[in-house]
C-alpha cells in the first residue's frame, strides 16, 4: 500500500475530544484504511481543545497508549489497585492506559494539546448515522467529584466484560461488512 495517510476530518467523540481515526479499519469514520492493514492495532489523531476536561472513561477491553504531540495534557488516572495519579505531559511523552483503567484527558493550557492514540486490540467505534451502536470507550462521569459522590458504584462501571467482547465482535463484523460491501476492504 503506497500511499499517505493524514489525519483529518476531526470530529467530536461522546468522551467531548476531537478524533481522526485516520489509521484505524476498525472505525465507523474511516473509509480509506483496508480491514487487515494493520492487523489488532490502531492509530488516531486526537485534539484536546485548550480547557477541555473529557468525561471520565473506561476501556473494558483495550490498551491505549496516548502519546503527546504538542501542547500539555495532564492524564488523571484511578485503577483498582492504586490510588488518583495525575501525568501531566509535554511533546514526546505518553502514558499507557490498561484495560479497566479509569481516566481522563485534562486540558488546562490555553492551546490545543495535539496526541496520537495507539491501540491494541485495533479500537471499534461503530456508528449508523448519528447513532452510535458501539464504542469501546465507556462514559463514567463528567467529573471526577461524580465518581467519588457513587463511591465508584455507578451502573456504568457494572459491565460484564465477556458481554462486551460479545457485542465488540458484532461491532467488528458489522463494520467488516460494510467495508466489504464498499469496496474498500
Amino acid at each position: 500500500m503506497n500511499r499517505v495517510f493524514e489525519a483529518s476530518g476531526y470530529f467530536t467523540v461522546p468522551d467531548g475530544t476531537d478524533v481522526s481515526a485516520f489509521l484505524n479499519a476498525t472505525d465507523a469514520t474511516e473509509r480509506d484504511l483496508p480491514w487487515d492493514a494493520l492487523g489488532e492495532l490502531s492509530i488516531a489523531s486526537g485534539r484536546v481543545p485548550a480547557g477541555v476536561h473529557s468525561w471520565v472513561h473506561v476501556h473494558p477491553v483495550v490498551t491505549q497508549v496516548t502519546y503527546v504531540l504538542s501542547g500539555r495534557l495532564t492524564i488523571r488516572m484511578k485503577d483498582e489497585a492504586a490510588a488518583f495519579s495525575d501525568n501531566t505531559l509535554g511533546p514526546g511523552q505518553a502514558v499507557l492506559t490498561r484495560p479497566g483503567t479509569l481516566y481522563q484527558l485534562r486540558n488546562d493550557a490555553e492551546v490545543d494539546a495535539h496526541v496520537l492514540y495507539i491501540v491494541t486490540p485495533s479500537y471499534v467505534f461503530h456508528m449508523d448515522g448519528d447513532e452510535i451502536l458501539y464504542d469501546d470507550a465507556v462514559l463514567v462521569a463528567r467529573t471526577w467529584e461524580e465518581v467519588l459522590e457513587h463511591e465508584y458504584r455507578m451502573p456504568q462501571l457494572a459491565f460484564d466484560v465477556d458481554d462486551v467482547q460479545a457485542r465488540r465482535a458484532a461491532a467488528r463484523e458489522a463494520l467488516r461488512a460494510a467495508k466489504a460491501g464498499d469496496g474498500s476492504g
